[in-house]
């Protein structure tokens, strides 16, 4: 493979390397001997540039996308097989590949690209085209000298890795070993340039680094020589230099000899009293959650401090807590919750005394619910059976201290439509229609067009009866929906009036003695008028089943 062409922007100096990775130090143009169409895939890792050949060689270009102050950055030209000159064009703020445009020569690259506080003169970069890559090798390697009978061998050993690698306590400096003279590049993990510096003779060097390095971070440390050779990587991890956040969700129990809470996972939490009194540690769980046992028991009111250690000894902030008062019991109870939601009959929310116990019950008496007050003062648990038609609640909160606020009453939603009304019948000439229905609930009748020609409320016992106007006929079909307080509508339920004949005269017939309600017998369902001598209607009733009415 022939030799790597870079002509550094800001310093005109063209040179070469042999065919590896390499590591820019300014804005450059890169000249590689490879023909675009062996190209696999270029990508791109912090500020670096990766060329995976079709076989499998991978080069990396590194600082490639790097930009001087000017704004200035560099450019790739590839060299196809017949030695055509390749500009790969690529957008710098989102890279997602190379296009390619040919050019005569590198001179009208140059041209159009301009450089950082300066022209870059023809020579610098249109001999290196002349001559092409081979020749530009010979060419940097002799210094132009046309008195050597042959260029020396290319440097391609790759520095060995750093070694005795360090990150300072703060975080801001990271020293080690390695080659003299070599160029040193700190990534993070995510291969982002965050350093680099050179070693010095005596193969010692110490890098600042742009942002501190506190929280044990993996780093990649390698070593670039003047041919552009890259060791492997180094790696040291950073110290762990940031404490962790002070314990949160503290409780004791009752008994006092249990305290929980939540802290870094991991993390050893100690609890201390009066003095500074180690009274229990634990370990915190992946969750974060803890639950520490402590000696002895804290039942006077004590004022205890909980802090976090994490591996690397670093301390939180402390916690505090006041331990309970068993001599002096909780006698106050919680007020009432506030803010009460029912959605969709299912997920109660509130809020209310935090830490107490939040208890719905139905008008039974039974628990259907139950949850706790979180830190911030609001709650949401779920009631089984679902709460969907209007029924009466009792909600409560209970503290640690086992007392409970004064009941409040809630009334669940009503989004629960009736069932469809049932056991309709049309009284004689289709004047007047009675079914069963949900008690409260208003029952609408419509005709065939949808016309509303009777309407009614659903009495205590279930029963309505409703006058149509006009009288519905035989054969004819009707709809009937009854919709409840809520506004919640039941199905529609078809009834065709049936094909009937007259019936018979009722039967059987008594007034009670002070004349205000008469009695006898009449084909069941049938509606009995009474009229006076003028005609006017002074009472009605539907005969029952049994045929009897009143």
């Amino acid at each position: 493979m022939d030799n790597i062409v870079v002509a550094d922007k800001q310093s005109e100096v063209a040179t070469q390397s042999a065919w590896g990775n390499i590591n820019l130090k300014a804005p450059s143009v890169v000249q590689v001997p490879v023909s675009p169409d062996k190209v696999a895939t270029v990508t791109q890792r912090g500020q670096d540039l990766i060329i995976t050949l079709k076989s499998g060689e991978k080069v990396t270009i590194g600082n490639f996308f790097a930009v001087d102050q000017a704004g200035v950055g560099s450019d790739m030209v590839f060299v196809g097989d017949d030695g055509t000159l390749w500009h790969a064009q690529y957008d710098a703020a989102a890279f997602t590949g190379f296009t390619f445009e040919d050019v005569a020569s590198l001179d009208e690259l140059v041209a159009g690209i301009g450089t950082a506080g300066s022209a870059m003169p023809t020579w610098a970069i249109a001999g290196l085209s002349l001559l092409g890559v081979g020749g530009a090798a010979a060419a940097a390697n002799n210094g132009g000298s046309s008195s050597s009978s042959g260029g020396s061998d290319p440097d391609t050993s790759a520095p060995a890795t750093p070694i005795d690698l360090l990150v300072s306590p703060d975080g801001l400096r990271l020293t080690g070993r390695g080659e003299a003279g070599t160029t040193v590049n700190i990534r993070d993990a995510a291969g982002n340039l965050i350093g680099s510096g050179t070693v010095g003779a005596d193969g010692s060097f110490n890098v600042t680094l742009n942002a501190p390095q506190i929280n044990s971070e993996n780093l990649d440390v390698t070593l670039t020589d003047a041919a552009g050779n890259v060791s492997a990587p180094g790696t040291v991890t950073a110290p762990d230099a940031t404490a962790p956040l002070a314990p949160t969700d503290l409780a004791i129990n009752e008994q006092g000899n249990t305290l929980t809470g939540r802290a870094e996972p991991g993390s050893t939490v100690s609890v201390r009293g009066a003095g500074g009194v180690l009274l229990g540690t634990a370990v915190a769980g992946a969750d974060g959650q803890f639950s520490i046992t402590l000696q002895p028991p804290q039942i006077d009111g004590q004022a205890l401090e909980i802090s976090a250690a994490d591996a690397a000894g670093n301390i939180s902030p402390v916690a505090s807590i006041t331990a309970p008062d068993v001599d002096n019991p909780d006698t106050t109870a919680p007020e009432q919750p506030t803010d009460l939601a029912l959605a969709d009959g299912v997920t109660f929310t509130g809020r209310g005394e935090p830490g107490a116990t939040v208890q719905v019950r139905d008008a039974a008496g039974n628990v259907i619910g139950t949850g706790v007050v979180g830190a911030d003062g609001l709650f949401s648990l779920t009631l089984s059976p679902a709460q969907t038609n209007g029924e009466a609640l009792d909600v409560r909160l209970v503290d640690a201290a086992d007392n409970s606020s004064i009941p409040l009453e809630f009334t669940a939603p009503d989004i629960t439509p009736p069932e469809a009304v049932t056991d309709i019948l049309v009284g004689p000439g289709g004047t007047a229609l009675s079914g069963r229905g949900e008690p409260g609930a208003t029952v609408e009748v419509r005709d065939a067009n949808g016309t509303v020609i009777g309407t009614g409320v659903v009495g205590a016992n279930g029963t309505f009866l409703i006058d149509l106007n006009p009288a519905a006929q035989p054969g004819e079909q009707l709809s009937l929906v009854q919709t409840d307080p809520s506004g919640n509508a039941s199905v529609a339920t078809e009834y065709d009036v049936p094909l009937t004949t007259a019936p018979d005269s009722p039967s059987n017939l008594a007034i009670n003695a002070d004349g205000t309600t008469l009695t006898g017998t009449a084909p069941a369902g049938t509606r009995v008028e009474v009229h006076d001598a003028n005609g006017t209607l002074i009472g009605s009733a539907i005969a029952n089943a049994d045929g009897s009415f009143s």
